[in-house]
């Protein structure tokens, strides 16, 4: 990352009287920190000697103006700035010549779809309706309220999305229109404005020689043999012997039976995928309650499941709370599970990230904010790897349904192994090509790649090439000399620079 005070501050000017205002103020801060350096706002009778980098809804200042002008939507979009579907009456989107996403042509630009492809201005700005006045550029639609809408993910919590968004399916949700399956586009956007401004070109030149790599795992399961999983093994061996599958039914046989004679789990495996890391400091998933919505899990009070946990913390490695599908709404059992882990762990938890990737748009960050977690990761999907919130870079949260910020980080996910390959059957050389490829667009705007790998994954007998995989994207970080991501490097200089 850029040094903070590195460069003079980002100064920005807008129109405080409008809705749209604080969430943008809280994006163009982020985006200051993201440079290095710090953000100032400027009122609405700035004195010339101390021009605005940035203008949003207000005219010029003075007579010379200078920096990058940008329209305030006359009014909140309907419903969002976001969505897919004309049919609805919710605009839907185009690219521009450029390869850029844009609203449609209508209520939020005001202007027909030809002047936006083949605007005016010459050069770079042609496909984003913008032109040159002198020193300034002018924009001529609103898309610092755009990317604001994407980065805070204003459509979750839309009627036509909500079901959608709860359950992280991408192919349901708005996100596919825009392309954020592909590219970070709130990134792109944003560094492209910024590096316009002279002052701040070179920083954005810096930002590709700033990416960083973050190794979860989500602990899922901690115990492969459990009396369930016994009961289905005992149904299951008659059709496998009659199946000629007899080496499959003898080799889950002795599974059990170790398990039973030395306590020793194929899914209990946590230690080996640490010492394939390395020196690399990898975030690690709990499961507090043993149940989840689904069936029984693990429970982590009882010593086995606990001596996970603390081996994870013997090590220095982050330890964080994996919250329950069923408490997404529910402030008092998030606050509880919080609680129960700091307890296990003898210290405070600070990162979350939600079973399944369900979450409430909201409720969930607004809750979890107030039990004490600063950093989440939940925010990726279900079906695909990709950017689901435009930027491949953790940012401090803006709650839109009470237009202020919370307290807290979120680092979305942008990877997981399931998202690519079936890990008992894929080609590993295409695996690695996409990892590589992804790993690349991320890169591009020096963020930091969060990737997902489940320990029961790593279970050779059940998932034969995974750990393979799993070496071929460590092989690939040290390649590139990623260094790692330190959740508490963010949180310290991000939450205290937005108070």
């Amino acid at each position: 990352m850029n040094s903070p005070s590195a460069l003079s501050p980002l100064r920005f000017r807008g129109d405080a009287s409008h809705s749209d205002y604080p969430a943008v103020r809280h994006m163009l801060r982020t985006y200051a920190l993201h440079l290095g350096t710090d953000f100032i706002e400027l009122g609405p009778d700035t004195s010339p000697d101390l021009a605005a980098d940035i203008h949003w809804g207000l005219p010029p200042a003075n007579k010379h103006p200078t920096g990058l002008y940008f329209p305030a939507r006359k009014k909140p979009p309907r419903p969002p700035a976001l969505a897919a579907s004309p049919s609805a009456g919710i605009p839907s989107f185009i690219f521009t010549c450029g390869g850029y996403p844009a609203p449609r042509e209508g209520e939020l630009l005001g202007l027909p779809r030809d002047v936006l492809l083949e605007s005016s201005g010459p050069g770079a700005e042609a496909d984003l309706a913008a032109y040159r006045h002198g020193d300034a550029v002018v924009v001529e639609w609103d898309l610092l309220s755009f990317c604001a809408d994407i980065l805070y993910k204003r459509f979750d919590a839309l009627p036509a999305y909500r079901s959608a968004s709860r359950e992280a399916r991408y192919a349901d949700l708005s996100d596919r229109d825009l392309g954020l399956d592909r590219e970070p586009w709130v990134d792109r956007w944003m560094f492209r404005l910024l590096g316009w401004l002279p002052r701040f070109a070179e920083a954005v030149g810096r930002i590709p020689g700033e990416p960083r790599i973050w190794l979860t795992h989500d602990l899922d399961n901690l115990a492969k043999w459990r009396p369930r999983s016994v009961a289905g093994q005992i149904l299951r061996t008659p059709g496998q012997i009659l199946r000629g599958r007899l080496h499959v039914a003898a080799r889950q046989w002795r599974e059990i039976l170790t398990r039973v004679f030395t306590g020793r789990d194929p899914y209990d495996n946590l230690d080996g995928i640490l010492a394939m890391e390395g020196k690399r400091r990898s975030a690690n998933f709990f499961l507090v309650n043993g149940r989840d919505h689904l069936f029984h899990r693990y429970d982590l009070t009882q010593p086995r499941f606990r001596r996970v946990l603390e081996s994870c913390l013997k090590k220095e490695m982050d330890v964080g709370l994996h919250g329950q599908v069923q408490h997404i709404g529910d402030g008092g059992r998030i606050q509880g599970e919080t609680d129960k882990l700091a307890g296990l762990a003898g210290k405070p938890i600070h990162l979350n990230r939600q079973h399944y990737l369900r979450w409430d748009s909201e409720l969930t960050l607004r809750h979890l904010a107030a039990a004490g977690i600063r950093l989440d990761s939940t925010l990726g999907y279900n079906d695909t790897p990709g950017f689901r919130c435009g930027t491949a870079r953790p940012f401090p949260w803006f709650d839109l349904k009470t237009n202020r910020p919370v307290a807290l980080i979120e680092a979305p996910l942008i990877l997981a192994e399931f998202h690519l390959y079936d890990p008992q059957a894929f080609d590993r050389d295409a695996v690695r090509a996409a990892i590589n490829a992804y790993l690349e667009t991320v890169a591009r705007q020096g963020g930091v790649f969060t990737v997902l790998f489940h320990n029961q994954y790593f279970h050779a007998p059940d998932y034969p090439g995974h750990a393979e995989v799993y070496r071929d994207l460590l092989s690939l970080a040290e390649a590139r000399r990623l260094p790692d991501f330190h959740p508490e490097e963010y949180c310290a200089r991000y939450l205290g620079a937005h108070g």
